[in-house]
C-alpha cells in the first residue's frame, strides 16, 4: 500500500527541489546582475528579455539574499525527506523543516504587498481554482502562490502517511 504512495512522495519532492533551486538561482541571478554569457545572439536576448518580463511579473525582481536562503534551505530539506523517504526512514520532520522555509519565503515576500499575508489571503479568488491554466499564465497572483502551498501540504499529508507506515513497520520488527 505505500508503495503506491511513497514513489508519487518522492517524485513530487524532488519536483519541489527542482522548483525551489531554480527560484533560488533566479533570484541570485537577478539580485547579482547576472548576464547570460551569449547575450550577442539576438534570439537570447529576445529571450532574456522575456524571462525579465516575466520575472518582473512574478515578483522576483524584488527578491532578497533572504529569499535565496530560504529557498535553498527549503530545497535542502525537501531533498533530504526525498532521501529518508527511499531509505524507509523517518521523513516528515525534515519535510516539515523545508515547509516552514518554504512557507516563510512566501510569508516575507508578501510583507511589501498591501496588508500583508492576511490581505494576500483575503483577496484571493476562490473561483480562479476553476481554471488553472489561468493560474500556471499568472504564477505571481496571490491565488496561484496559495495553490503551490496548497500542493505542498498535500505531499506533506502523503510523506506524513507513509512515515506512519514506516514507523508501524519498524515497531513490529522490534527497531
Amino acid at each position: 500500500m505505500t508503495f503506491i504512495l511513497r514513489w508519487p512522495a518522492i517524485l513530487a519532492m524532488l519536483a519541489l527541489v527542482l522548483l525551489c533551486i531554480a527560484g533560488a538561482l533566479g533570484a541570485a541571478g537577478l539580485i547579482a546582475d547576472f548576464q547570460a554569457p551569449a547575450s550577442g545572439v539576438g534570439q537570447v536576448d529576445a529571450q532574456v528579455a522575456q524571462a525579465q518580463d516575466a520575472a518582473a511579473q512574478t515578483g522576483a525582481i524584488s527578491a532578497t539574499w533572504i529569499d535565496v536562503g530560504l529557498l535553498a534551505g527549503a530545497a535542502l530539506f525537501f531533498l533530504i525527506s526525498a532521501i529518508r523517504l527511499m531509505r524507509r526512514t523517518q521523513g516528515f520532520w525534515t519535510w516539515l523543516l523545508g515547509f516552514a522555509l518554504y512557507g516563510g519565503r512566501w510569508a516575507w515576500s508578501q510583507q511589501y504587498n498591501e496588508g500583508g499575508v492576511m490581505g494576500t489571503l483575503q483577496g484571493i479568488d476562490v473561483n480562479a481554482y476553476m481554471q488553472p491554466e489561468l493560474l500556471l499564465n499568472d504564477l505571481g497572483s496571490s491565488s496561484a502562490q496559495v495553490g503551490i502551498l496548497a500542493v505542498v501540504l498535500v505531499v506533506g499529508l502523503f510523506v506524513f502517511i507513509v512515515d506512519g507506515a514506516d514507523r508501524a513497520y519498524w515497531d513490529r520488527q522490534g527497531a
